[in-house]
């Protein structure tokens, strides 16, 4: 009774594991195991956004349609992510003040939500959206 109880929590801690490794653990700004792909060519705008103390500067904001470039900026000493509703591996990460990253994105003309993935981040006011004409 006992080794099947200690063989079920190894299994346990191997399911974990095995999870874990599959998930691909930390992220990369430039795609990495994201499965997310840049667009080619050159944005027809580039929009900046600084990342504070649970907030983002501008919350809302405007660009035409296509392949922009984001970068965001980060003015405080946290961490904080950027992701878009509905763009599938599409993440930037900052650390620290003074940090950025940046990528090229397609978008076509809508309101884009973006937030923070940070857990409570979001939550607590990391939102804003993207308006693409």
């Amino acid at each position: 009774m006992r080794a099947t109880r200690v063989m079920a929590r190894f299994g346990a801690v191997g399911f974990v594991a095995v999870a874990l490794a599959a998930c691909g653990g930390g992220g990369s700004s430039s795609g990495g195991s994201s499965g997310y792909k840049e667009p080619t060519g050159p944005p027809v705008k580039t929009v900046t956004i600084e990342a504070a103390n649970l907030f983002f500067r501008p919350k809302a904001l405007s660009a035409p349609s296509g392949i922009l470039k984001v970068v965001l900026k980060n003015s405080e000493s946290g961490a904080h992510t950027l992701v878009f509703d509905g763009v599938h591996g599409f993440e930037l990460q900052v650390s620290g003040d003074g940090d950025s990253d940046a990528k090229k994105i397609q978008l076509a003309k809508g309101k884009h939500v973006f937030y923070c993935t940070i857990p409570g981040h979001r939550e607590a006011g990391m939102e804003g959206t993207l308006t693409t004409t």
